[in-house]
This record gives structure tokens, C-alpha cells and sequence, in this order.
């Protein structure tokens, strides 16, 4: 008998309009497919019309996905900027993860039993010259963090996401995903 206890994520992407919240959620989505994990997504948005807050919610498992619903018990967040901070802290399940742009998130709130990793993950993307892939930094400190999809797995997504269309972009987001692992691995040897 195989007694290996399943493997099951519960991941809230969190931020502003135009941020990439809902991208990074879809990206884990088209990475975990390609690992053959059951997936499920689903999103909020702000009543605004443009630059509203929004969540990308994610269910990634290895066993079929029973309930789809992230409610205050996210194992892994993201918070991408000061205005959703607050509410995803309060989403996550105690002992959860939550990664925190401290580029936009000056203030940071209390709360012991979940893990703040605090990236400055907007300076990081205009160091590089594109500010556009703060986004894809922080899901490459995701990934190498928590382990719950191989590095490979997201460049491939990140393939067929950008597409011919948007060849030109793979190139600066692949490079932005390694400086986000790499940002995870300077974090974790803190």
C-alpha cells in the first residue's frame, strides 16, 4: 500500500489591477496541468472597473479536488500591494505562507502563526527594466519556497502563455522567474 499523504495547496494571488495577480494564478494553473495535479481557479474583483483589487484562487492537488473554495484557510498567499495586504493576511490558514511585496507593503501586521516572506519584488522587476514582471518574480520565489511545482513545469506554462505573439516577453519573464527563485534562496539562507 502506498500510505504517501496527498498533496493539496490552497493559494490565494492577491493585488491591484494590472499587477499580475490573476496571472500568477493562472500560470500555476497551466504548470500544475503540466505536472498532471488537479487544478481549480477561480477569481474576485473589486467593484471598480480598472485598477480594482483581485484574487486569483488556486487549488492544486495530486487526488481529485473535492471542495474548490479558498476561505480563510489559504496555505500559500500573495499580496502584491498595500490595499489587499490586510484581507489576505486575514485568508490565510494558521501556519500558511504568505509572500509580501515590501515594495508596495510598507507596514507590516502581526500575526505569528503565518509565515510573512517579504520580497521587494517591484524594485527587483525595475532593476531589470520592466516593472510589468514584479509578478513573475514573486511566483519564481513561490515555486522555489514551497516546492509545489517544478521550476520547468512554469517555464513551460510561461511558453504557452506568452505564445508567438508575445515571443519577445518569454525571454525577460524567464529571467524574472529566476530572479525570483534566486531572491528565495538568499531569503531562506537569512
Amino acid at each position: 500500500m502506498n500510505w504517501r499523504k496527498a498533496m493539496k495547496y490552497k493559494c490565494a494571488f492577491s493585488g491591484s489591477g494590472g499587477q499580475g495577480a490573476a496571472l500568477m494564478a493562472k500560470l500555476t494553473c497551466y504548470a500544475g496541468i503540466k505536472e498532471n495535479k488537479q487544478v481549480v481557479m477561480t477569481q474576485t474583483y473589486g467593484v471598480e472597473q480598472r485598477g480594482g483589487d483581485s484574487t486569483g484562487f488556486v487549488v492544486l492537488s495530486d487526488t481529485p479536488i473535492g471542495n474548490p473554495i479558498v476561505e480563510s484557510d489559504a496555505d500559500i498567499g500573495v499580496a502584491m500591494s498595500e490595499s489587499i495586504y490586510q484581507a489576505t493576511l486575514e485568508g490565510m490558514k494558521d501556519g500558511g505562507t504568505l509572500f509580501v511585496n515590501s515594495s508596495m507593503v510598507k507596514k507590516e501586521l502581526t500575526r505569528p502563526e503565518v509565515t510573512q516572506v517579504r520580497l521587494p519584488v517591484s524594485e527587483m522587476a525595475q532593476d531589470m527594466g520592466n516593472v510589468r514582471v514584479a509578478n513573475i518574480i514573486m511566483l519564481g520565489a513561490v515555486v522555489k519556497t514551497v516546492g509545489m511545482l517544478g521550476t520547468d513545469a512554469v517555464v513551460a506554462a510561461l511558453t504557452d502563455a506568452m505564445g508567438k505573439k508575445k515571443a519577445a516577453l518569454l525571454e525577460v519573464n524567464i529571467q524574472a522567474l529566476n530572479a525570483g527563485i534566486e531572491a528565495a534562496e538568499k531569503e531562506a539562507c537569512k
